[in-house]
Parts: structure tokens; C-alpha cells; sequence
């Protein structure tokens, strides 16, 4: 079972840029290169680690239920906060301070599967001057063309996952949703959903009925979602005639626990509300999240949540999730503005800054962030389930991603899967006005290289045994076909975003091992290929690229093999900067894990080139440790290869999503001064 600790990196307007920098500090652990890191084991989470003292999360072994656990929790001082029987999961209050000792003792019974502390997020929320264009957000992504057609329906509510609601707001009370099982006041769970007078939503953050707004950031959200229309007074939401509950999972001081979160994604999905808006994101990835989220999607509930405000191309989550829509900000010119996160992993975009709402006490025409691109995109889809209620929740979310504009930006190219929402071609398109899925394009695969033989202990199904092919423009009713060379090959899945294919090792009719390039075909069309090495284990490469200050020109295609075409990445301030995340590792229990790096620099002799990764056992991102896994000094421009090999603890650096965080810092290049990078390649070994 897994014990990884993990802690959120949510970022609030105040401190985003301190934020940012200090998630790329220095490492605190070295090794030299070709050597395995030193890794040590954390005494517990920084002091900065927001985690609840008093909370833990636990999920029931399987076939157990809440009364075969009530003696362990009787003997060990706790009680149940909230039973959880859809996902298996409990969340426990315990005595304060006793969370991590207690952890440890629920982790060892067998009743329990898994053990994890109450984590926290803070909003994805950053100020900005009021300058922009009254509602220019909101002409800028069509919404006024769609409202000639739909402008919602009160029988679909929105939730807004955020600090509270003001529900008296005069642009919002008319709004508000009203849960028709429930008397006010009376004290009493009326409708027997286990929440007492949750009238206009819950408060699962104090535990109550009153979804109050504090802090401020939900009402803003609020308000793009579903401002009322037509009234004379203050802004407009994209959605003006549906409903927002007030789901109240966060603190009065910004931070959401799981211990909130998980409870409400159950209560949005079994009270039916049609989508979520959740203008928050961490690095921490919550198996009891993902399981709350899953049992969301799987009700029918579409989510929505912030790619992040750290210029980053990191995965953020929730909105990395599979079935979470990822949402990176916009400028009033169409660019990504100086702060989204973007990249393989993040879905749609829409405007982030200069955004006119409603807020506590009156009105604000900058509302900022991740946070403002969010409700957008929520209330386009509260618009399409407006629109055509018989539509189920992937038309929904494919009838909002496929019509969505491009989001090409020199030099990083198509930085989101689909594009910046429009809202009129999307109401077309779930209205069958319009019909067809976005083109197909690649963006990566994984594995790249590694063992083509079969494990005959492991399931034909078992991703270990697939090349998996990501990108947009893959589902159904368009014909995807996978091959190595001239022979066709299983597929094992195929979705909006992924293909997997056998990577087996086929033999030719001549009894000849067929040539490994796996390419993709979609309808009748190849979007891509790549050429497979074989070799032991499992071979992966980045992918996504991002640097700061400098440019990148190249990514997953440029480094996945040593081909001679090259990732460039240019230098800021005397210092070349790199992300490289690596994502969809199937393998989760690595022995063995080499990293091969492949380049040539200019301008950059006598500057020192270090390579670290993060360790997810020191805690989750940034709150962990860095390790260095080399560095050196750069003596020539020539190309070649370095390498480090991690033998202690490998899985210590795979986050529960199967991505694993690679940075480059490079420091002393001279003016002009840039890395060609050929090839990144990082093997497993299990």
C-alpha cells in the first residue's frame, strides 16, 4: 500500500512570483553523474506543507465495510467524519498532531488499503488593475452569439467548488439553486442526503449549511459562471439563466483539504448538478480525489479546473486528470498570458485577466488568473447542457473542446489539446448544427524504445505491453489504425486523447523481426511515427519542454531519439533553463532507471550543467527535494552524451500518475549562448 506524502503547491496573487521561483530552487541532495543518488529519508513535511493535524483519509480494504472498521477506530482515538461508500473511503478526525502516527497504525491493519493525510490546495488567483474592455471576455469567446441561441436553464446547476458563495449578491441571489428537498433554518436533513439545511449548497469546509464567502474568491467565480442577465445592474455570466450551489471546500484562509474536496465531489454527483467549477490546482496527486473525480464522471457530472498560474509545464491537478478539463488563461490579444501553465496535459483555454465579475460587497473588472479562465469554460458547458439536456457528458465536453479555436503561439507552438473555447460554435455543435472531431495530432508517445517481448505473467491488456499514442482527435467514429511496419496491430483502447497498441515483438512471415516503427493512422492519414530502439526495459522521453525567460523551440519529437533533429532552448540572464516532465510511465516499481542525455551547447564553455529529479518520497511538489543527478562543467560545443543511473529507490521518483520531473539548469553560458538537445531519453528497468 502506499504511504507517499505529498503537499499542494496552490498558489494566492500575493505570493505567485515568490511561489514560482522557489519551486525551481536548488536541490538540496547531490551525486555525481553515472552514479546513484543519494536519497534521504524525510523526517517529515516542511514546515510550509499545508496538511490538516487533526484529519486523515483511509479506504477500506476491499469487501470491507464501515462496521468492520469501527473497533480500529474506537481503539485508536478517532471518529468518522464522513463515510464515503461510493469510493471506499473514510475521512477520519483524529487527535491533533497524532495524524502521522496514526497514518502509520491505519496503514498497517489490513482492514485498510491506504492511509493519506489531509492535504491543501490554495487558489489559483492572481490581481490585476482593472483596465480591460467591460465584458470583453465574454464577446471574445462568442458567448453573446451563443445566448441568440441558448442562455441556460434553471434546471442546470453549476457548482462552484471554491471559498463560499455570497447568495444575497443582487447579481447573483435570482441564481442561486435552491435545493427543493430542504426547509431553511430548521436543523434538520430534510431531504435525508446526510447535510443538514444545505439550502443553497454545503459548507464542507466548517461543516455546515451556511456557504459563506470569506474569503471573496468564490463569489468572483460565480459570477462568470452565471451572473444574471437583463437586470439593469452590474456584469453578465456566460450562462445567465442557470443555477450556481454553493460549494463551500475551502478556508476561510484559501486552502482546500481533502478532507472538503472529496466529501464535495461525492455531494455534487449524487445531488445531480451538471458541472463543476474548481478554480484550484496542486502538484499533489490524491488518490482520493481521483477517486471522488472518477465517481463524478462516471455520474455524468462534467469538471473543470485551473491548469495553474506558474508558467509552468508541469502537470497540475486536479485538471491533469483524465477526466478533469484542464483550463490554461488568455489575454485580451489571444496569447497565453505571463503566467498559465500549458502544455500536453491541459485541454482548452479562455481569458484570465481583466475579467469583469461579481465579488463581496460589489463588483471588479480585474479578475485574474487560472482561476478567472476557469468559470468560463464551466458555464459554456452549463450553456450546453442548456442547450440539448439529453446530451450525455463526454458530448458535452467533445462538443466544448472540438469547436474550440487554436491556440498556435510562436515559439511553443499548440500550447493546449484543442484551443480557446467558442462558445457559439459549440452550441452548434451539441445542437447538431455542426458535426466532426478536431483533426488528429500526435503529441507524444510512450514507451519510445525498450523490450518488445511479451511477460507471459502479465495480461495482453497490461499497459507494459502497449505503445501508447497521445494526442486529440482519436475517438470514435474516426478510424484509427495502429502498425508496425506494413502489419497492423491490436488496439487496446481508443479514446478522445489516447490509442494503445500492442508492443509486442511481431515476427514477418519470413520468420524476420519486423522493423520497430510504430506509426498512427487516422483515417487513412499517418499523424505520426516513431522509430522504436530495442533494449532492455522500458525507454521514455519528455513530454513537454518549457524554460523561463529564454525560448524552446523542439520538444517530445526532438528528444525522444538521437536523430540529429534538435530541441533548442536559448539562454536568459546568463542561465539556460528546462522542464521536462515525463508523463504515462506504465512501469510503477522500477529497479533500475537511466537517464541518457544526448547535446551540444554554444557559448557556453567554462558554464556549469547540473540535471535533478524530483523525489516524491521528500514530499510532493515543491515542498520536496530536488536530486541532483549530475553536474558538470561544459568544456567543448561538441556533441555527446551524458548519463546517470538511479539504483537506490527508483520508485521514489514516480508521482502516483506515472509522471516523473526532470529539470536542466545550465549557468554561466555567455551572451547568445544555447542547448541543442538531441536526444533525452530515460529508461526503466523492472
Amino acid at each position: 500500500m502506499s504511504l507517499r506524502r505529498r503537499a499542494f503547491c496552490f498558489v494566492c496573487a500575493a505570493t505567485l512570483a515568490a511561489l514560482a521561483l522557489a519551486a525551481r530552487s536548488v536541490a538540496q541532495s547531490t551525486a555525481a553523474a553515472g552514479a546513484a543518488p543519494a536519497v534521504v529519508a524525510p523526517a517529515g513535511p516542511p514546515a510550509d506543507a499545508p496538511i490538516h493535524p487533526a484529519r486523515l483519509l483511509v479506504k477500506l480494504a476491499p469487501g470491507t465495510g464501515a462496521p468492520a472498521v469501527a473497533p480500529l477506530h474506537e481503539q485508536l482515538g478517532t471518529t468518522v467524519l464522513h463515510d464515503l461508500p461510493q469510493i471506499g473511503w473514510q475521512v477520519l478526525v483524529v487527535p491533533a498532531g497524532r495524524n502521522f502516527e496514526l497514518r502509520e497504525r491505519y496503514a498497517a491493519d489490513p482492514r485498510i488499503e491506504r492511509a493519506d493525510l489531509d492535504r491543501a490546495r490554495k487558489l489559483a488567483y492572481v490581481p490585476n488593475d482593472p483596465y480591460w474592455a467591460y465584458h470583453w471576455h465574454l464577446t471574445n469567446i462568442t458567448a453573446d452569439l451563443a445566448w441568440d441561441t441558448v442562455k441556460g436553464s434553471s434546471s442546470v446547476v453549476v457548482a462552484v467548488m471554491d471559498t463560499g458563495l455570497a447568495t444575497s449578491h443582487a447579481d447573483l441571489s435570482a441564481n442561486v439553486w435552491v435545493n427543493p428537498g430542504e426547509i431553511a433554518g430548521n436543523g434538520i436533513d430534510d431531504d435525508l442526503n446526510g447535510y443538514v439545511d444545505d439550502v443553497n449548497g454545503y459548507d464542507f469546509a466548517y461543516g455546515d449549511g451556511n456557504p459563506d464567502d470569506a474569503y471573496g474568491h468564490g463569489t468572483l467565480c460565480a459570477g462568470v459562471v452565471a451572473a444574471v442577465q437583463d437586470n439593469a445592474i452590474g456584469v453578465t455570466g456566460v450562462a445567465p439563466l442557470c443555477r450556481v450551489a454553493g460549494i463551500k471546500a475551502a478556508l476561510d484562509s484559501g486552502y482546500f483539504y481533502d478532507s472538503a474536496t472529496v466529501p464535495a465531489y461525492l455531494y455534487c454527483a449524487d445531488m445531480g448538478f451538471k458541472v463543476i467549477s474548481m478554480s484550484f490546482f496542486s502538484d499533489g496527486v490524491t488518490a482520493a480525489e481521483r477517486d471522488g473525480i472518477d465517481y463524478c464522471w462516471k455520474h455524468g457530472v462534467v469538471l473543470v479546473a485551473a491548469a495553474g498560474n506558474s508558467l509552468s509545464v508541469i502537470p497540475y491537478y486536479p485538471g491533469a486528470y483524465e477526466n478533469v478539463i484542464a483550463v490554461a488563461a488568455t489575454d485580451s490579444a489571444n496569447n497565453p498570458t505571463w503566467f498559465t501553465d500549458y502544455g500536453s496535459w491541459v485541454d482548452v483555454a479562455a481569458p484570465g485577466v481583466g475579467v469583469a465579475t461579481t465579488s463581496v460587497g460589489g463588483y471588479t473588472t480585474g479578475f485574474a488568473g487560472t482561476s478567472a479562465s476557469t468559470p468560463h469554460v464551466a458555464g459554456l458547458a452549463a450553456l450546453l447542457w442548456s442547450a440539448n439536456p439529453a446530451a450525455t457528458a463526454t458530448q458535452i465536453r467533445a462538443a466544448l473542446e472540438d469547436t474550440a479555436r487554436s491556440t498556435f503561439h510562436p515559439p511553443w507552438g499548440e500550447y493546449t489539446g484543442y484551443g480557446r473555447i467558442d462558445c457559439d460554435a459549440a452550441v452548434d455543435r451539441v445542437t447538431g448544427v455542426t458535426s466532426g472531431s478536431k483533426p488528429a495530432r500526435l503529441l507524444f508517445v510512450a514507451p519510445v524504445g525498450g523490450d518488445r517481448t511479451l511477460d507471459p505473467t502479465l495480461s495482453l491488456r497490461d499497459p507494459r505491453h502497449h505503445v501508447r499514442f497521445f494526442g486529440v482527435g482519436f475517438e470514435q467514429p474516426n478510424k484509427v489504425i495502429a502498425h508496425a511496419g506494413m502489419t497492423r496491430l491490436p488496439l487496446f483502447r481508443q479514446g478522445r486523447r489516447e490509442v494503445a497498441a500492442s508492443r509486442r515483438g511481431l515476427r514477418a512471415p519470413s520468420g524476420g523481426t519486423i522493423a520497430p516503427r510504430f506509426a498512427l493512422d487516422v483515417n487513412g492519414t499517418q499523424i505520426g511515427a516513431i522509430d522504436w530502439d530495442d533494449g532492455p526495459g522500458s525507454t521514455y522521453a519528455p513530454t513537454d519542454c518549457g524554460t523561463y525567460g529564454g525560448t524552446v523551440t523542439g520538444g517530445f519529437f526532438e528528444l525522444y531519439r538521437a536523430d540529429g533533429d534538435l530541441l533548442n532552448c536559448t539562454q536568459s540572464g546568463g542561465k539556460i533553463y528546462c522542464e521536462l516532465p515525463v508523463r504515462k510511465i506504465a512501469e510503477r516499481a522500477p529497479k533500475r532507471i537511466t537517464i541518457d542525455f544526448t547535446r551540444a551547447y554554444t557559448s557556453a564553455n567554462g558554464a556549469t550543467e547540473t540535471l535533478w529529479i524530483y523525489d516524491w518520497s521528500s514530499w510532493s511538489y515543491p515542498y520536496g527535494s530536488w536530486v541532483q543527478l549530475w553536474s558538470r562543467s561544459i568544456t567543448s560545443s561538441a556533441m555527446e552524451q551524458v548519463s546517470a543511473t538511479i539504483t537506490v529507490n527508483p520508485a521514489n521518483y514516480l508521482d502516483d500518475e506515472g509522471t516523473l520531473y526532470l529539470k536542466l539548469s545550465t549557468s554561466g553560458v555567455a551572451s547568445g549562448g544555447a542547448l541543442d538537445a538531441d536526444a533525452l531519453r530515460i529508461t526503466l528497468e523492472e
